[in-house]
């Protein structure tokens, strides 16, 4: 689900005690980011409803770059009970995705 500008406590935070939340931070005009998010989407659709994907736009979040160290796009992040579990840097392929979240959950 690609949304902009959110409420990131109530929307990420509180939804990850419900089901694991993966966020993918990513910067307008990124290749990377854009094939990440597609990669994402099927993993979401394959897991059916095991996780919620959110894409968000990182210029729209300057806390959470600073906080979650974000350093480059696109950068995801793993929610799991109001934490941050497991963060990756760059663009992976599907079976590494599913191994990261099975690795995390």
């Amino acid at each position: 689900m690609k949304i902009n500008k959110i409420d990131f406590e109530h929307l990420i935070i509180d939804k990850s005690y419900s089901a694991p939340v993966i966020v993918e931070f990513s910067a307008p005009g990124c290749g990377p980011c854009l094939w990440m998010e597609n990669i994402l989407k099927q993993v979401t659709r394959e897991l059916d409803g095991k996780v919620v994907f959110f894409s968000l736009l990182i210029e729209d979040y300057p806390i959470q770059k600073v906080k979650y160290e974000i350093k480059s796009n696109p950068t995801t992040l793993l929610f799991i009970n109001g934490e941050l579990k497991s963060k990756l840097s760059g663009a992976f392929p599907k079976m590494v995705l599913l191994q990261w979240i099975d690795d995390h959950t």
